[in-house]
């Protein structure tokens, strides 16, 4: 008797050493939803949120994919477990721009799997999407986005101070971006 392949939700789209990249489902979207809860919410977001349900998540997902705005799933190559999103969205076809999100299992980082994400999607955006910058947004008290964007070779832009109102203090917002001709990966 053959061993049935395992079929995947969607098929691996960008494919790095440790990872690939697929087109999230609704399911990987619960996942990315409690993994954003488990990691104090208001600290990974530039803006304030409303608190939702996984399957209200779930489901404005549904309703918001567009050609400016795409949500990945990260996965595992090994084992083929979701560890984390990657996205762009706000994408500007004339001025050839896009934001970069990412988010990643808490009881999956500080493994490479973020930095490697954000490089497969980044040189997917230059070369086919023909972009000129992708730009990040954190907040001045998230070291751990701050240092993953500067491994990729984001440089800081600039700040806008005091924009954050978090934990009883005001908080600067940081811009960052990264440039096809600076991408020397």
């Amino acid at each position: 008797m053959t061993e049935k392949k395992k079929l995947f939700p969607t098929l691996p789209s960008l494919v790095g050493k440790k990872v690939y990249l697929r087109p999230a489902t609704s399911d990987d979207v619960v996942n990315a939803h409690h993994w954003f809860m488990q990691s104090e919410p208001q600290m990974q977001c530039c803006e304030p949120l409303p608190f939702q349900t996984p399957s209200q998540a779930a489901e404005l997902h549904r309703n918001s994919q567009g050609n400016d705005r795409q949500l990945l799933t990260i996965v595992l190559k090994d084992d083929k477990t979701p560890v984390g999103q990657v996205s762009f969205f706000d994408f500007n076809a004339l001025n050839l721009s896009a934001a970069l999100g990412i988010i990643i299992d808490p009881d999956q980082r500080r493994k490479g799997f973020a930095g490697e994400a954000a490089k497969l999607l980044i040189k997917y955006l230059f070369k086919y999407r023909n972009l000129n910058k992708v730009y990040a947004e954190t907040a001045d008290f998230n070291k751990e986005a701050i240092a993953l964007l500067e491994s990729v070779g984001f440089k800081k832009d600039g700040t806008l101070r005091q924009h954050y109102y978090y934990n009883g203090e005001y908080h600067d917002r940081l811009v960052y971006s990264l440039l096809r001709f600076e991408m020397d990966w």
